[in-house]
């Protein structure tokens, strides 16, 4: 039998193929997908409060976050983290606490703490927690189960370094906040 460490975490997805489909609700009961990321670098990132070994992947990941959420990839426009929680049926309380205690600043977190079914780590076939799956802004799957160096090997190697493409890329990024801005204000 193989050790954990070297026992595969990620059965039933494979590097090259589409991504599937995550549709599960937030702390906060607003159903996310993944599928609204279309066009970033995503890492699908299958985690619990209880586990850890994710407590301590997740100043790592916070950090990642951080670095490259805003960056030009060869094939995405940013770089978000889906956050799935194996936490378990009636675990909201300590899930958002985590949340919360780890900084994990992002808005994109799932669970299933109501019913109990993980459809996505069913669908990805989640074994052993913590693990990944690294998505490009097409929607394929680029790497699985990478962290720490690994994980930031692979995200350097596909940032797009293009002048070119980097100033409209920032010149875009420009126009949105400007965009952003107008409508909070609108809104006041």
């Amino acid at each position: 039998m193989l050790a954990s460490a070297q026992q595969e975490r990620l059965t039933n997805v494979q590097i090259g193929q589409q991504a599937p489909e995550i549709v599960m609700s937030s702390p906060t009961g607003e159903v996310l997908r993944l599928s609204q990321l279309k066009g970033k670098v995503v890492l699908v990132d299958f985690w619990a409060s209880w586990c850890r070994p994710c407590r301590l992947d997740n100043p790592f990941v916070r950090a990642t976050y951080h670095r490259y959420k805003n960056q030009l990839f060869t094939n995405g426009e940013g770089f978000a983290v889906f956050s799935v929680s194996l936490d378990r049926q009636g675990g909201l309380a300590p899930w958002k606490a985590a949340i919360a205690k780890d900084s994990l600043d992002w808005k994109w977190h799932v669970g299933a703490v109501e019913d109990g079914q993980n459809a996505a780590a069913e669908e990805y076939g989640a074994k052993f927690i913590p693990t990944n799956a690294i998505i490009d802004g097409t929607g394929k799957i680029i790497g699985k189960d990478l962290h720490g160096e690994a994980l930031t090997q692979l995200l350097e190697s596909i940032v797009d370094k293009d002048p070119v493409k980097l100033e409209a890329f920032r010149k875009k990024q420009a126009a949105d906040a400007k965009s952003a801005a107008r409508s909070a204000k609108k809104k006041k």
